[in-house]
């Protein structure tokens, strides 16, 4: 399966490794501006951000939860939404939704069973979490990862719905459209131009999709779920799919810990139960089966039109 070409610009216009290194100083200069921003609001507000970043946890009060949230929604918006969108119109101008295949509106099947498609995949990552952390690492690692741990913990406090809001907006909608722009709207589909492998290029795209997030402890379920959404956008040639998928698997997290945040547990990394390989076989199989309808599903829908 080839992506079919966009109305009104063709992407092989540019070559698929000058595209990749331009987004590379996009993201890095993105990065940078959306750090300045956030100093320069942390400054304004007489906060000290290093301080605030290392102390922030589960009894830390909503004033500072919700800046830390705020310094998160702009880093993250800057370094992987902004210079997407800033690429694509430079190159492409109008033509820029089209080249990113956000043109066309998804069908609502594919929406459905991306969902389920997603929510399957989730025993299996559940899996290679406990996988992951059968292997060693070092000692700096895993104090980076027990501070991320501690954080994380920290914002997933919510004792209002404004603060349930907040946090769908900086864990669920921005990672679901900034991720899904850059690693498979530019990323995935420019490595499989340069490999003309399009598994390959969706295996490389999830393992950078689990390495930038410094994550180690989750470096495999991360990966495993870039794999799943990059073969979302492969199947069905919409980025809205894996958009929605990405959404709802982060939202219903954010959600569930919100209604039943005495009993969740899930944040407890010392705490992994042995997998049910049973309940690991049956999800493998309807991932499979659910990926096999979707895929049969974009196959019989009509192609979009070229340009």
């Amino acid at each position: 399966m080839s992506f079919p070409q966009p109305q009104g610009g063709d992407p092989s216009e540019v070559p698929p490794l000058t595209l990749l290194l331009l987004l590379l100083v996009a993201v890095l200069f993105g990065s940078l501006a959306g750090s300045s921003l956030v100093l320069a609001l942390s400054s304004a507000q007489g906060v000290e951000l290093q301080q605030l970043l290392q102390g922030i946890d589960e009894s830390s009060p909503v004033s500072d939860r919700n800046f830390v949230r705020l310094a998160n929604l702009i880093s993250h918006v800057f370094t992987f939404t902004v210079p997407v969108l800033v690429l694509a119109y430079i190159f492409y101008r109008k033509q820029w939704p089209s080249v990113l295949m956000l043109n066309r509106q998804p069908q609502g099947r594919n929406i459905l069973l991306s969902v389920f498609f997603i929510l399957a995949a989730f025993p299996i990552a559940q899996t290679t979490y406990w996988i992951n952390q059968q292997i060693p690492i070092p000692e700096w690692a895993r104090e980076m990862e027990s501070n991320a741990t501690g954080m994380l913990k920290g914002l997933l406090v919510m004792e209002s719905p404004w603060e349930l809001m907040f946090n769908l907006l900086v864990v669920a909608v921005a990672p679901a459209i900034g991720e899904e722009l850059l690693f498979r709207g530019v990323l995935q589909r420019q490595l499989e131009r340069l490999s003309g492998a399009p598994h390959l290029a969706v295996w490389i795209a999830a393992v950078i999709f689990s390495a930038i997030h410094l994550q180690f402890e989750g470096f495999i379920p991360r990966m495993v779920l870039g794999a799943v959404l990059g073969y979302l956008f492969y199947w069905t040639r919409n980025l809205w799919v894996p958009i929605a998928a990405h959404f709802v698997f982060n939202g219903m997290q954010v959600i569930g810990q919100y209604v039943a945040a005495d009993k969740i547990e899930s944040l407890n990394m010392e705490e992994v139960q042995d997998p049910q390989w049973g309940a690991f076989a049956f999800a493998l199989a309807l991932l499979f089966g659910t990926g096999y309808y979707i895929w049969r599903n974009s196959q019989d829908a009509p192609a979009p039109p070229d340009a």
